[in-house]
């Protein structure tokens, strides 16, 4: 056989390997298709015989987080007094709760990062091209904190808006910030924070989400709570320590449903409520 000819059957040949094994690809890739939509279906019947309705538009993706190590980082507390209380003076020698005077107000800081500011009125005030979003917004970059707005109440004069702050763009649910506004001015800035860096990574196996949602409702049987709805499941980090220096970072699922808050350990499947 002329070496064209070979040249010809062994190109033919490869092709007809490669179209095999892209059928093979293909047909695995459908079948894990529809196996991921009938376990999802699963678990959206099993909450809803246990009177559990599933309204979200979207079924949420695994969650893709790691296990991380944080060391907190206190260095920067005095900066963040001065960012809003103009230069500040260091009050006593404690430094496990350190509280800073400026002419805006006092600041205290604790170990575990909650912190309260209080503000002099007339200290950082609501201009006329501004609403209490926006003003908020520009008081939390202020102080170097990356949040999203998860809530606005409303009391008389008082409004508070409250933001919970992000770890490489998920959700750390342990530590939020209120702001409270007393009619244009604002009053007081309190909450948790974390400031450090990452220590230690570990990528592990997390459970799928069709096996959360059954966890969460094996977690609302067993606990005698009452819940009829699911309105919001995302998913992000909880502290595991608020005490130490070096703090773990746990990837879990925040439920929120018509009667409270909830979290499932996205490693574990440990059900905990919002305390």
């Amino acid at each position: 056989m002329e070496w064209s000819k070979l040249k010809n059957v062994i190109l033919l040949m490869l092709l007809c390997v490669n179209i095999i094994l892209l059928l093979l690809v293909g047909s695995q890739a459908s079948q894990d298709k529809r196996y991921q939509a009938e376990t999802r279906q699963a678990a959206q019947a099993v909450l809803e015989q246990g009177g559990i309705d599933f309204t979200l538009d979207e079924f949420p993706d695994d969650l893709a987080l790691s296990v991380t190590t944080v060391t907190r980082d206190r260095t920067g507390e005095a900066g963040i007094a001065a960012a809003l209380l103009g230069e500040v003076t260091l009050e006593g020698e404690s430094e496990v709760r350190p509280r800073y005077s400026g002419p805006g107000g006092v600041a205290e800081f604790s170990m575990n990062g909650s912190f309260t500011i209080t503000l002099t009125p007339g200290t950082w005030r609501l201009e006329s091209d501004q609403d209490y979003e926006s003003s908020s917004q520009a008081c939390l970059e202020a102080i170097g904190f990356t949040g999203t707005l998860s809530g606005t109440d409303r009391t008389g004069t008082e409004t508070v808006l409250t933001y919970c702050q992000s770890w490489e763009g998920s959700p750390l649910f342990s530590c939020t910030i209120r702001l409270h506004w007393q009619e244009n001015d604002l009053v007081q800035v309190e909450g948790q924070r974390l400031d450090g860096g990452i220590s230690a990574s570990v990528t592990k196996s997390l459970l799928s989400t069709p096996t959360i949602l059954v966890r969460f409702l094996a977690g609302i049987n067993e606990g005698g709570y009452v819940c009829s709805r699911i309105d919001t499941m995302d998913g992000g980090y909880l502290l595991s320590s608020n005490t130490t220096r070096q703090v773990q970072l746990t990837p879990v699922w925040r439920f929120v449903t018509d009667t409270g808050t909830y979290y499932v350990n996205a490693v574990t499947g440990e059900f905990s409520p919002l305390e």
